[in-house]
């Protein structure tokens, strides 16, 4: 991305507030990747990677999470519903898990460290930088 506001772009880049809401998003958005790949995919983590489909059901993650490192117009326009999809997609891995009957306990924390995540995100988002004066330009 091409940066046209260098001043700006700094400042952000070193507001603290806005950075540690980003990497408390990242955290949230990884945590609820991971429990719907559990969900998807049953045994172990080489068994889900050698399905066809673990790959494309990260790259959304992986394109929102990298956008948002750089603080783009689009991630950060998604930001509040992303960490709502967030929670939702890993309260639906511990339904998944439950239903079928398998350990539901990895879920469960899984489950918490992302609802956690989300919510500082977004409490720690309200009145930074980012939130004040909109993504880089």
């Amino acid at each position: 991305m091409r940066r046209r506001d260098q001043a700006y772009w700094q400042r952000l880049r070193k507001d603290r507030r806005s950075n540690a809401a980003a990497i408390l998003a990242t955290v949230a958005a990884v945590a609820a990747n991971t429990a719907l790949l559990a969900a998807a995919f049953p045994g172990t983590h080489y068994e889900a990677r050698a399905n066809l489909l673990y790959l494309p059901l990260m790259l959304p993650m992986a394109w929102w999470v990298l956008g948002l490192k750089d603080f783009e117009a689009r991630p950060v326009r998604l930001w509040r519903p992303a960490m709502a999809v967030c929670g939702l997609v890993s309260a639906g891995s511990l339904l998944v898990h439950l239903y079928q009957g398998r350990d539901w306990m990895v879920p469960a924390i899984v489950l918490g460290i992302t609802l956690a995540a989300a919510a500082a995100s977004l409490l720690l988002l309200h009145g930074s930088l980012m939130d004040r004066e909109g993504p880089a330009r």
